[in-house]
């Protein structure tokens, strides 16, 4: 049986599963970053962000990595 009506989203706003997906890239890339030091590896991670999760995806994860390593980590 096919339901008459299909749910969906009322505004274009970011779904809340990018937003933790974005998070959850910035702690792994911050953690790469403590442990291999290698900055070429992260700025090109960093610069495919925009490309698979939309535009301003680099600086939302850059923001999150920047949060985490004051909150979280004390550097």
């Amino acid at each position: 049986m096919r339901h008459k009506y299909i749910y969906r989203r009322a505004s274009n706003a970011p779904s809340p599963s990018l937003e933790c997906l974005l998070m959850a890239c910035g702690r792994e890339l911050l953690t790469t970053w403590e442990v291999l030091r290698d900055k070429e590896l992260i700025e090109r991670h960093l610069s495919q962000l925009d490309g698979l999760y939309g535009a301003n995806a680099e600086a939302k994860v850059r923001a999150y990595m920047h949060e985490i390593k004051k909150t979280e980590r004390g550097i």
